[in-house]
């Protein structure tokens, strides 16, 4: 069975542990997993679950709901039960105190029609699922390693860095006059932002520019790369580099061992071959210009010596000129060289041409394109309100 990636976000990593104790995810499903925001900040992820089947399941599994969220990405989640009532109440966040309280035990008069209630528990089901199913393996040390390294060499201020996760949550947009502007609620007008910051971050391959809609606003989507560097920025919390107005502007490196960085090695591969191609063929051509000019300075140097010229170079031979066989005898004239002046007069030789060679000019990769996964799973990673409030400090 093919081997799921590590989760990206806490909502991916506890989601597909729920799923696969079979529950449900979405509008008439059993549970979701949304977010809890404090004075307009996200303070953390939490699951809402739906019905008595979803909660006795969780509570049945609460242990191996923790593990499993733990092993796929490092993620810390919280199962708690608790019993108002002969049936559980759970609740399950990464934040919060761990509650785990005992099922009150059934009155006697109540046993007898309590009897049909384990019948109605998928309980020897849903454990059996979760044992066919293997516990998601503990992250690779190279992969670890590689995502540390990652975030450390993307140099990213905070403000770069709440850019591409809103790009990233499907938050960000173009207006008409070429402004960001940052949309956290659809329909809301959102927070103009600075420019500045968008040019560098396209240019290293974080981030597309879509095409202009009917209004002739363009959304920015991340790419590849985007996503993976929002990933591990939040995964890993690199120190964010200060950046002044100008600075944001500048030059950003590509995410190392990325697609636009692997984009680039290509390009630059491809530009080096095609350089060795023109390089051999002007290398021909120049080959046989310098041909061409000796033959034309022997031929030059036997007509000035034939009208006794002292420099030959100085003066121009006359089209079609071809010694007579007494002049031939009386200067001693090269064989070779008559005969390349009798062929010339005949059939004239051009000059030949070298051709351009095209260092220095290519047109650079094309850009990536926009990452196809769907923009609301990537809502989790904490940008919300407080990146407007930043952005306004700062734009």
């Amino acid at each position: 069975m093919a081997t799921e990636p590590t989760a990206a976000s806490p909502t991916v990593a506890i989601a597909r542990v729920l799923r696969r104790l079979g529950l449900v995810q979405g509008r008439g499903g059993d549970f979701r997993v949304t977010g809890w925001y404090r004075n307009g900040e996200r303070d953390h992820t939490y699951v809402v679950l739906y019905g008595h089947h979803a909660a006795e399941v969780c509570a049945a599994h609460a242990d191996d709901i923790e593990r499993a969220v733990q092993a796929d990405g490092g993620w810390c989640f919280r199962v708690s039960v608790r019993y108002f009532s002969e049936r559980p109440t759970v609740s399950i966040a990464n934040a919060g105190e761990r509650i785990r309280e005992t099922p009150p035990a059934p009155p006697a008069a109540l046993e007898e029609p309590a009897q049909p209630e384990p019948a109605d528990e998928p309980e020897p089901v849903e454990e059996s699922e979760p044992a066919a199913e293997p516990t998601p393996p503990v992250e690779d040390r190279r992969e670890a390693r590689l995502q540390r390294g990652q975030a450390a060499a993307l140099g990213w201020a905070t403000a770069q860095a709440e850019l591409v996760a809103s790009a990233a949550a499907g938050q960000l947009r173009i207006d008409p006059d070429g402004s960001p502007r940052y949309l956290p609620v659809p329909g809301w007008a959102g927070q103009r932002l600075a420019d500045g910051r968008l040019a560098p971050l396209v240019k290293a391959g974080f981030l597309v520019i879509g095409e202009p809609d009917t209004f002739g606003s363009r959304r920015v989507d991340v790419t590849a790369d985007g996503r993976r560097a929002v990933m591990v920025w939040k995964r890993w919390r690199p120190t964010p580099v200060a950046k002044d107005r100008a600075q944001e502007r500048e030059q950003l490196r590509p995410l190392r061992r990325g697609q636009e960085q692997e984009r680039r090695h290509r390009w630059l591969r491809e530009q080096e071959e095609q350089r060795e191609v023109e390089w051999k063929v002007y290398s021909e051509a120049l080959d046989r210009l310098h041909a061409w000019e000796k033959r034309e300075e022997r031929m030059a140097k036997a007509w000035a010596t034939v009208n006794d010229l002292a420099y030959a170079y100085l003066h121009k031979r006359p089209a079609g000129w071809v010694p007579t066989e007494q002049e031939v005898a009386e200067h001693q004239l090269a064989p070779e060289v008559v005969a390349d002046l009798r062929a010339e007069a005949v059939s004239p030789q051009p000059q030949p041409e070298l051709p351009r060679l095209s260092f220095g000019r290519g047109e650079g990769p094309p850009p990536l394109k926009a990452d196809a996964e769907a923009p609301e799973q990537l809502d989790l990673f904490g940008v919300g309100l407080p990146v407007a409030v930043a952005w306004s400090a700062t734009s």
